[in-house]
């Protein structure tokens, strides 16, 4: 059985400021043993289908300054599984587009310079760890306010995601037979970054925060206690 420490989408160069400190000092709390990364470690501003914002670095620059964040998540945390989400497979999805074989692409653990011990999970996987599901989030049943409950629940199983940033905290559902839950991790980015533009339309903002799940049983939401990481 494991204790799995979840973090949120970090969207970097938007992740949050002091956000892996308060990942780290979590993962001590709970004697955590196993980390999963729910997805969208980056945000590919520069390749994606928002507005492009000429103000902002080009791809190429975005991308140095992502993974010079990111090290601070690849030095506390170096055996890592990783959820693909929908940001973070821009680079396959517009390579598609155009028809550039997969072949002919470097690997998002390439790109981003991931240690060797992450382990990059393609984009809709599930990952099963003690019975709970771990997954991105972006394909299946949503709701408003635990979109992993509503998948959890289509499912009748226990299912971790990330995805929609506003959503953090658990729900339990049952049926006569057994009991499941649903868990939204929240995300690990910084609200004000130009990068996260994007978001400002919608009037949920985000929640930051990770999760934890010990023994596939009882799962934690964690929000960050912003005042004190400052």
């Amino acid at each position: 059985m494991s204790r799995v420490l979840i973090i949120g989408d970090t969207h970097a160069p938007a992740m949050r400021a002091h956000y892996p400190e308060f990942l780290e000092d979590i993962y001590a709390q709970w004697d955590c043993d196993r980390v999963v990364h729910i997805g969208d470690a980056v945000d590919f501003h520069g390749i994606s289908y928002h507005l492009k914002h000429t103000d902002l670095p080009n791809i190429e620059n975005e991308i140095e300054i992502a993974v010079e964040q990111l090290s601070e998540l690849y030095d506390r945390f170096p055996v890592v599984d990783y959820m693909t989400g929908n940001h973070s497979d821009l680079p396959n999805r517009q390579a598609t587009g155009i028809g550039i074989p997969a072949k002919l692409m470097r690997s998002l653990g390439e790109i981003l310079d991931m240690p060797s011990g992450w382990t990059v999970h393609p984009r809709f996987a599930d990952l099963e760890i003690d019975d709970v599901f771990y997954r991105h989030g972006d394909k299946g049943k949503s709701n408003t306010l635990n979109a992993a409950r509503a998948q959890a629940d289509a499912e009748h199983r226990s299912v971790v995601a990330g995805h929609y940033h506003a959503q953090g905290g658990v729900s339990f559902g049952a049926n006569q037979k057994h009991r499941w839950f649903g868990m939204q991790v929240g995300c690990g980015t910084e609200t004000n970054s130009p990068y996260m533009r994007y978001s400002k339309i919608y009037a949920a903002k985000p929640i930051v925060g990770c999760g934890v799940v010990l023994d596939g049983e009882y799962p934690i939401f964690e929000p960050m206690p912003l005042e004190e990481y400052v």
